[in-house]
């Protein structure tokens, strides 16, 4: 680790809180004010890292609070990060506080580039975060890789993801997503020695696959300042309602709408109170009555770290035989379909080469979801290719890609 003090220290780092009296904060009603990070060179406690600050900013992607951990990386010095967002999806430019990990190569080198990691599914509870697992960077996809190569490598947590007080996690809303890949590359050049250069990259699985493209989309607009050079998805939630129609009578399928339905009950219940049971956002008319309690364990549980969603497998299952799980399709029925047509990557361009992966088996995401997130991209004048592994499964097909991916990624960058 290159880092030698051993207490906390504080940088001071200029920021900008909304002044504007009236109406929602916008760019230009933003004016800078310091704001001192709490940066920690040694592990603290995770009741003390996740414990919100009193005073927030109002600018997206400000470092609010650092503190090393041990990585399990090597040549490289491991950071979980506090930051700010604008991922609220019930006010898209109200600022939220996120949470993830990033990874400092201890090469010299300056004008460091950052690839960004989008994590697949994890949950949808607070604890469900990867950084708060006992392994934080265990599962970061080609890490070791990119730090060889003096690559800064971050990672968010999602919104919602982290901290107990903001959860459930937006599940699948695509804006979030991307907000939380750019604000993190942001927040990362606040770090100690972290010395980022403007260029980034980003990369994900399934979830975050769909984070990384939806970062694409709106790196141009949202975080203009930074320079974007590739973005590849591996099996990526690109046709959610594809998805979820291919997977409606499938364990994974089912679980996964459990996350879906009782995120977006807590998101979305308030859309419109007084629209018919069946036209609203929420778990009881998504799911069968019997299901109740057992989607509300899903719910609960995790699929990192030491998975708590392995014991519910055969209580889905169970579910699924006696036709006793869904009360609607999400894929079909709407308000649930529309909302996940919606948040579907490829309806915006993206400006740089853009990279899809996906394993010829894969039954979670199927090629065929895949190819079209790909058409979709390619009709908007996106340069767009796909690649499909034979013999990948869902995850078996990360591996199978990764050797392309990494180098596609720094290939790309100049």
């Amino acid at each position: 680790m290159r880092v030698s003090r051993k207490s906390s220290l504080m940088i001071a780092v200029m920021v900008a809180f909304a002044v504007a009296a009236c109406g929602s904060p916008t760019t230009d009603s933003l004016g800078p004010t310091a704001f001192a990070a709490d940066i920690h060179a040694s592990p603290i406690s995770d009741a003390e890292f996740y414990e919100p600050p009193t005073i927030v900013p109002r600018a997206p992607g400000v470092l609010l609070r650092a503190a090393v951990f041990p990585t399990s990386m090597a040549n490289a010095t491991g950071w979980k990060v506090m930051f700010t967002s604008n991922g609220s999806v019930r006010d898209p430019e109200a600022p939220t506080i996120e949470t993830g990990i990033v990874l400092l190569p201890d090469s010299s080198s300056v004008d460091r580039p950052v690839a960004v990691w989008g994590h697949p599914t994890t949950g949808i509870a607070s604890a469900c975060a990867p950084s708060r697992q006992k392994v934080p960077d265990s599962n970061i996809a080609g890490a070791q890789q990119f730090i060889d190569s003096g690559w800064i490598v971050a990672a968010p947590d999602y919104e919602g993801l982290g901290i107990d007080v903001f959860g459930p996690h937006p599940y699948l809303i695509g804006d979030s997503l991307g907000r939380a890949m750019l604000d993190i590359v942001r927040a990362t050049a606040r770090l100690p020695e972290a010395r980022r250069s403007q260029q980034f990259a980003a990369y994900g699985h399934s979830e975050g696959g769909q984070a990384a493209l939806f970062a694409g989309q709106l790196a141009s607009s949202y975080a203009p300042e930074l320079r974007l050079t590739a973005v590849a998805a591996m099996a990526p939630s690109g046709e959610l309602d594809q998805i979820f129609r291919e997977d409606h009578t499938t364990v994974t399928g089912a679980l996964l709408g459990g996350f879906l339905g009782h995120s977006w009950s807590k998101w979305f219940s308030a859309t419109d109170p007084a629209l018919p049971f069946d036209q609203r956002f929420s778990y009881e008319s998504l799911f069968d009555h019997a299901s109740w309690k057992l989607t509300e364990s899903i719910a609960a549980s995790c699929s990192v770290g030491e998975p708590s969603v392995i014991p519910l497998w055969g209580q889905i299952q169970s579910a699924l035989d006696a036709g006793t799980f869904w009360r609607r399709n999400p894929g079909t029925d709407d308000p649930w379909s529309q909302k996940l047509k919606e948040n579907s990557a490829g309806q915006e361009p993206i400006g740089v080469p853009v990279l899809l992966t996906v394993g010829a088996a894969d039954d979670i995401v199927s090629p065929a979801a895949v190819a079209a997130t790909e058409a979709r991209y390619q009709a908007n004048g996106t340069e767009v290719s796909m690649r499909t592994f034979a013999g990948g499964d869902h995850m078996s097909g990360v591996s199978l890609a990764l050797t392309e991916v990494l180098e596609f990624m720094q290939n790309t960058a100049n």
